[in-house]
């Protein structure tokens, strides 16, 4: 029984990872929104920067969302070796 319990946690586990990936672009444009919306503001530039900084946190966003997903696929592969390696 143990075992299931570990691998019901490690489900749950993948599941908050992976939902969260959901938040970062959103989170990056938004973000990025608002910094240029303060700079623009205290710059007296007018909104454009607002929207330009916004395409710039849904780059980064997209970005980080990609590093995640290649990191974690890197370590998913390393955890299944069937003994292929020394540890």
């Amino acid at each position: 029984m143990p075992g299931r319990l570990g691998k019901q946690a490690d489900i749950w586990a993948q599941v908050a990872f992976y939902s969260g990936l959901g938040f970062i672009i959103p989170g990056g444009a938004v973000g990025g929104y608002f910094l240029g919306w303060l700079l623009g503001t205290w710059l007296h530039i007018g909104q454009w920067l607002a929207v330009l900084m916004a395409f710039f946190g849904v780059a980064g966003g997209i970005v980080e969302v990609l590093q995640l997903l290649t990191r974690a696929e890197r370590k998913n592969s390393n955890g299944n070796d069937s003994g292929s390696r020394p540890r």
